[in-house]
């Protein structure tokens, strides 16, 4: 189902399943991924028969994680609504790329949802999602993660209510010819939309973590999901708190202050500021203090609700800032080691990332990058 709807993961379902029984500390293990995405990780426990806890601050995720672990070709199709249109606000975020007759009839549609049952709901969004994305194609540079709005009025996106019905109503019908049958322990996925840095969980009550957080390459999710989250009501322009909230965004918070980290970390903050590149000393060395903030936090997180003799997983890839290697992986090792984990390191070699579809980027030498899955276990309690 990964297929279904991209959203970028760290590694794959098949993968998962066969990792998480050797981390199981017992039959019933609690499992939690606190950058859940898609939920890759929670249908990997489901699949198991494990507890799972997935947390994401992203909606556009959560629905998604949802459709994987909680629908089922059970779920009933949404049919079209009724005819008479929807009242569009007039700052309706969706004005970004369509006509104000396509806007209403997308907004009926969003209004049937919200009678629908949630499975049937969530079926009916994420081919909401899929619709959106295609007919705005246009608006997708050539960069993955950036979402141009319409320069003009001509620039907008016109359908007639008919085949935008056509479309949504095909859509969930492909989206159900890819779905079985759910296991039956689909209450034992709980999906969470929180930070990773204040997860809404009990201190010692998990006992493994996967995960792969946010790589340090300014992918900016907010800006990447633009038009779904608008399907969702959500303006990012004019409401910038869940950008600024999500990791590695690349929205300055109004206060960045830099926290306490090891020797690499501290280090990486020093090469990006003394970079002789425009803005290096200024807005990217916020950007990094802003990104290590977050990963110092969430590993505190993480070290705060693991049990005691829990394993984490995480998977993370090394990045370059200009040409300054992002040692991410052995940031991870040291952060985790000073909160008494012991670190398995296996390193994998990556020949193509997001760093290479910067054109700009390109400019400036390089060596390798590397995927590495770090496992780490606890070497004393708390």
């Amino acid at each position: 189902m990964a297929d279904i709807f991209p959203y970028y993961a760290g590694f794959s379902f098949d993968w998962a399943c066969g990792l998480l029984p050797s981390l199981a500390v017992s039959a019933q293990p609690r499992v939690l991924d606190p950058w859940n995405g898609s939920g890759t990780t929670t249908l990997a426990a489901q699949a198991l028969g494990y507890k799972s806890i997935g947390v994401d601050l992203n909606p556009i995720a959560n629905v998604v994680a949802r459709l994987r672990t909680q629908v089922d070709a059970q779920a009933k199709i949404i049919l079209p609504p009724a005819r008479s249109p929807a009242k569009a606000r007039a700052e309706d975020p969706l004005f970004a790329w369509f006509t104000h007759r396509t806007v209403e009839r997308l907004r009926s549609w969003t209004e049937e949802l919200l009678l629908a049952s949630r499975p049937s709901a969530t079926l009916g969004y994420v081919a909401l999602f899929r619709v959106v994305k295609s007919l705005t194609s246009k608006f997708q540079g050539s960069n993955p993660t950036w979402v141009r709005r319409a320069a003009s009025p001509e620039d907008l996106v016109d359908v007639a209510a008919e085949e935008l019905d056509s479309l949504i109503v095909a859509d969930q019908k492909h989206i159900m010819s890819r779905l079985g049958t759910l296991p039956s322990n689909k209450e034992r996925v709980a999906l969470l939309t929180a930070s990773s840095s204040a997860l809404p969980i009990r201190d010692g009550s998990v006992d493994v973590i996967l995960t792969s957080p946010p790589y340090l390459t300014r992918i900016d999710y907010a800006v990447a999901y633009a038009r779904e989250l608008a399907v969702l009501g959500v303006d990012i322009r004019t409401d910038r708190s869940l950008r600024a909230g999500l990791m590695g965004t690349t929205l300055i918070r109004s206060s960045v202050e830099q926290g306490k980290y090891g020797p690499l970390a501290t280090d990486l903050v020093d090469r990006i500021k003394s970079h002789s590149s425009k803005a290096s000393s200024g807005y990217y060395r916020k950007q990094a203090i802003q990104y290590l903030n977050d990963l110092v936090g969430s590993l505190d997180e993480i070290q705060r609700v693991a049990a005691s003799r829990a394993t984490a997983v995480l998977v993370v890839q090394d990045s370059y800032y200009k040409d300054v290697h992002v040692r991410l992986a052995e940031i991870c090792e040291e952060e985790m080691a000073a909160r008494g984990w012991t670190c398995t390191p296996r390193r994998f070699r990556v020949d193509r990332t997001l760093t290479s579809v910067n054109t700009a980027a390109r400019a400036y030498t390089k060596g390798d990058v590397y995927e590495t899955v770090l496992t780490f276990t606890r070497s004393k309690d708390d």
